[in-house]
């Protein structure tokens, strides 16, 4: 790893910015000129990242950072490296916001450790949206995040969860939405849910009620392989 702290260079700054979880529209100003301006943007995938830049006619190269090559401390010193000489670096996950169950933690405390500049550009994030659609008290809330992929861990997870007397927030990747809400049935069958899907675009839908009695909806709607973006709100 190269030691940068001996180097007395120009500072850059690495802005964080957060994209839109699926309407374009919801793309700040703010963000869009940070953007236009950086000297490049770090992206979690290219074509994701590629087709958002190309709807708003921004033409910046793009540099690869995701789970697969953020631990690579060469990858990690080369952005380091930029932001020492002085250039404007945008950092963007594939939606929402950057570093919060996203690649950017490695980068991001790099840059506390050398004070390089950082700039929060605010924007949509589908947990708060969640939460504020919920209707559920927020006043106090948990973030959980991902449980484990193994499904007897994740059962025993959720069972430790049963006495959080909070508002709860819970992640899973598209294609295991019907397999976590049978083990919430299974493990806190008297919480009540709120799933929110695609939000914010066309396709948003909201699923309410109790574990057992979203998947009789699904059920009944034919939709028990429904598959998409979603976030899960546990009432307290």
């Amino acid at each position: 790893m190269t030691n940068f702290k001996t180097l007395k260079l120009i500072l850059g700054n690495l802005y964080i910015v957060s994209t839109p979880i699926g309407n374009y529209s919801d793309l700040t100003l703010r963000a869009f000129n940070i953007l236009k301006l950086s000297d490049y943007i770090i992206c979690e995938d290219f074509k994701t990242t590629s087709r958002l830049i190309k709807f708003f006619n921004i033409q910046k190269e793009l540099k690869l950072l995701n789970e697969h090559n953020e631990k690579d401390e060469i990858i990690i010193d080369e952005f380091i490296n930029d932001l020492l000489n002085g250039k404007n670096i945008s950092l963007v996950s594939d939606c929402g916001t950057p570093v919060w169950a996203d690649p950017g933690k490695k980068l991001l405390e790099r840059c506390i450790e050398l004070k390089i500049h950082l700039d929060f550009i605010n924007g949509s994030n589908s947990i708060l949206a969640a939460l504020v659609i919920s209707g559920f008290d927020i006043s106090r809330f948990h973030y959980i995040g991902f449980l484990s992929q193994k499904r007897e861990i994740r059962k025993k997870e959720l069972r430790n969860l049963k006495n959080m007397q909070k508002t709860f927030i819970l992640l899973e990747t598209p294609y295991r939405l019907n397999t976590i809400i049978k083990d919430i049935a299974e493990e806190l069958p008297d919480r009540d849910l709120f799933i929110g899907m695609d939000l914010t675009t066309k396709d948003e839908m909201h699923l309410r009620g109790k574990a057992s009695e979203i998947l009789s909806q699904l059920s009944a709607q034919n939709k028990e392989n429904l598959k998409g973006e979603f976030v899960i709100v546990v009432r307290k």
